[in-house]
C-alpha cells in the first residue's frame, strides 16, 4: 500500500530552462559551452551544499572570465526557472488522496526561486531539498528523516523521477517507482497504483 508519494523538482514538477541561461551569456559575448560541463562537475557539490552560492558562481565567472560580480550569474540564472503547472494542479488534487512530499538535489539559488514562485506548502505536505540536508535526496540521512516524519517504510513510499539511474536506485532501496515522462502517463499509472 502506497502512503506517502515523493516528487522530484527538476524535470517533473520543474525545471531549469538552462538555454535562456546560455543565450544570456552569449548576448554578452561569453563562450556559453563551458556551462554544461562546469556545471556537470560541481552541480552535485552546490546540491549538497558542499560548496557555497558564492563559491558555485564565482568559479563559473573564473572559468568565464565573467567580468561583472559572480551574483549576477545566479540571479540571471533564477530568470530559467519553469513550473510545471498542471502537475502541479494535479498534485494539489492528489493530496486529498494520499500524503505527498517534495524530494530533489537542489542548489540553494534554485530553492530561492522556486519558493518565490510556487507556495510549496499548497502541494506538498513536506519539501525536502538536498541542500538543506547537505546530503543527496536517495542517500540514507534524508531517507531516514522521511521515513520518521511521515511513519512509514521505504516499501510504502512512491518516488516519481524522470532518471532512470534515481528510478533504479529507490527500487533497490525498496521503495515504488514511477519514471516520469508526462502528465497523462503518470496519472495512469498513478490511478492504478493508488487502487492498490
Amino acid at each position: 500500500m502506497i502512503k506517502l508519494v515523493l516528487f522530484d523538482w527538476g524535470s517533473v514538477c520543474g525545471l531549469y530552462n538552462i538555454e535562456v541561461f546560455n543565450s544570456f551569456l552569449k548576448r554578452l559575448g561569453y563562450d556559453a559551452s563551458l556551462v554544461d560541463g562546469y556545471f556537470k562537475e560541481f552541480k552535485p557539490q552546490f546540491d549538497r551544499d558542499n560548496i557555497s552560492e558564492e563559491e558555485f558562481w564565482g568559479r563559473l565567472a573564473q572559468k568565464l572570465n565573467f567580468k561583472e560580480d559572480w551574483s549576477i550569474l545566479a540571479q540571471n540564472n533564477k530568470k530559467n526557472l519553469v513550473v510545471n503547472w498542471p502537475l502541479l494542479d494535479y498534485i494539489k488534487e492528489l493530496r486529498k488522496r494520499v500524503r505527498t512530499a517534495l524530494l530533489s538535489n537542489m542548489d540553494k539559488t534554485s530553492i530561492e526561486a522556486i519558493r518565490n514562485e510556487v507556495k510549496l506548502s499548497d502541494y506538498f505536505e513536506k519539501v525536502y531539498f538536498s541542500s538543506e540536508h547537505k546530503t543527496g535526496k536517495l542517500e540514507k540521512p534524508i531517507l531516514e528523516k522521511i521515513m520518521l516524519y511521515f511513519k512509514v517504510k521505504l516499501k510504502e513510499v512512491l518516488l516519481i523521477d524522470d532518471f532512470p539511474s534515481n528510478i533504479y536506485e529507490a527500487k533497490t532501496l525498496g521503495m515504488q517507482t514511477v519514471l516520469f515522462v508526462g502528465i497523462d502517463d503518470l496519472k495512469q499509472k498513478l490511478g492504478t497504483l493508488l487502487k492498490h
